[in-house]
C-alpha cells in the first residue's frame, strides 16, 4: 500500500503541466485575423455578446448616448490583429491579442474580420 502513495503522488505533479499544455494548444489553434472597421473609423467596438450587438444594431440614432453604447461593449479597440474564437452566419467571437487592448474578448460583426 505504501508503493501505491508515490505513484498517486507522481500522477498529481504530471497532471498540471499536462493541463497547462492542453490549455496553450487550444489558445494557439484559434485562427489570426484583423480586425477592421467596416465604417472607416480608427476604433473598432467589441461587444460583449450577440445580444448586445443586436441590441445596438436596434437603437435608433437618437438614442446611442455614450453610457448606453459603453454598457454593451466589451472594449473599443484600434485596427489591429485578433484571434478568431469561434464565427458563425452574422457574427464572430473574437480575442484582441495587438496594442494596447490585448486580452479584450467579445463579439463582432463578421463583416469586422479580414484576412492577414
Amino acid at each position: 500500500m505504501t508503493s501505491r502513495k508515490p505513484r498517486e503522488r507522481l500522477s498529481i505533479s504530471i497532471l498540471p503541466p499536462f493541463l497547462a499544455l492542453a490549455t496553450w494548444s487550444a489558445a494557439t489553434s484559434a485562427d489570426a485575423k484583423v480586425l477592421r472597421s467596416t465604417a472607416r473609423t480608427a476604433m473598432v467596438s467589441v461587444f460583449r455578446d450577440a445580444y448586445a450587438l443586436d441590441r445596438f444594431s436596434k437603437l435608433p440614432d437618437n438614442a446611442r448616448s455614450d453610457a448606453t453604447v459603453r454598457s454593451l461593449l466589451t472594449c473599443s479597440v484600434p485596427q489591429g490583429r485578433i484571434d478568431v474564437l469561434g464565427s458563425g452566419y452574422r457574427t464572430a467571437y473574437v480575442r484582441v491579442i495587438d496594442r494596447s487592448a490585448s486580452g479584450c474578448e467579445g463579439t463582432v460583426p463578421i463583416g469586422n474580420v479580414r484576412d492577414q
